[in-house]
């Protein structure tokens, strides 16, 4: 068989076919490296993750399960400044603009725990958007991007982060079943009269959006999100359920009344803090309502703030002090 056999040359052209391109060129291997340490970086948990996956697991100090719903989505729902829906005229959305908090005792936390194990829960959570997976991103600007914010802040004293890590948000809603929540306030010593009948079967939804982490090496992090939307039937009470909140808390019927009077609901996000673990106090981060945390023993803080629509959470070692300090750099 010759050269030019027209079956040769066939075959000779489909191996043409096989030739790499440029584009086929192999990748410098510090870059190859770099990718596949991105990928097993996006695959462990980060400090974030690990830091809320201890506090919710660890049976010695978690929130109770159900009570935990019931208080993040109460205390989201019904603390966010209210903003008329444009679509409908019978819902309410809220966002976060400052924050405060009440100490749990010990003691209500026990009870709380109780609750948990007991199985109570305030009604039917349905995920209707799954939260997408933890990936690692290459820079502030690629973060920024891909959580569709105008820009990352990062705290200037803390240098450039030792890694940086998006995750997509998710959208769930709570369907209120009023015999269980007041099941969940009476356990927990609160009026369960405080909630109307018009509750039950009311519908809340929750909308978390895309969040950016920064990790450091010496163990500070850093997370920032777009203020999640709370959507609810705009007919609720949210003072009164604020009060049955603070009760639900371990706050005196009398006390959670005039509490619930001061505390403008609308605008302000009221977080629990268990009494044996830390430390807290209303601060400003660069002219914006926090709040600043510390554990008892000094060795590790938080700040939590809100600036221009978006939530920040700084932590690492050090207290409130030191964390207000870092937080403050962040530009």
């Amino acid at each position: 068989m010759t050269r030019d056999d027209p079956e040769l040359q066939e075959i000779m052209n489909q191996l043409t076919l096989l030739q790499p391109g440029p584009g086929d060129a192999p990748k410098p291997a510090s870059r190859a490296l770099a990718e596949v340490r991105r990928q097993i970086q996006a695959s462990r948990p980060t400090p974030a993750r690990a830091f809320w996956r201890t506090f919710f697991m660890n049976p010695n100090r978690r929130l109770a399960t159900a009570v935990a719903t019931f208080i993040l989505v109460f205390a989201f729902a019904f603390s966010f400044p209210a903003v008329r829906a444009a679509a409908s005229d019978f819902l309410g959305i809220f966002r976060v603009q400052k924050f405060a908090a009440i100490a749990i005792s010990p003691q209500q936390m026990a009870t709380l725990s109780r609750i948990a194990e007991e199985g109570l829960v305030p009604g039917k959570v349905e995920v209707l958007s799954e939260s997408g997976t933890t990936r690692a991103a290459a820079s502030l600007v690629e973060a920024a991007q891909a959580a569709n914010m105008d820009v990352v802040r990062s705290p200037s004293l803390l240098g450039e982060p030792d890694a940086i890590y998006v995750t997509d948000g998710g959208l769930a809603r709570l369907t209120l079943d009023l015999a269980g929540m007041r099941e969940i306030l009476q356990t927990a010593g609160a009026d369960p009269t405080l909630l109307p009948d018009s509750l039950d079967g009311a519908q809340v939804d929750v909308q978390v959006f895309t969040n950016v982490e920064q990790d450091w090496a010496d163990g500070f992090w850093m997370v920032q999100m777009p203020s999640p939307l709370v959507t609810y039937p705009e007919e609720m009470n949210y003072a009164m359920l604020g009060e049955a909140l603070l009760q639900a808390l371990g706050m005196a019927p009398d006390e959670a009344a005039r509490l619930a009077r001061q505390i403008d609901w609308t605008s302000t996000l009221l977080l629990p803090i268990p009494q044996n673990m830390a430390t807290f106090q209303e601060v400003s981060v660069n002219g914006s309502s926090g709040l600043a945390l510390s554990s008892l023993d000094g060795q590790q803080g938080a700040v939590i703030w809100q600036r221009d629509g978006i939530l920040y959470l700084l932590s690492g070692p050090g207290d409130m002090n030191e964390l207000l300090r870092l937080a403050n750099s962040a530009r």
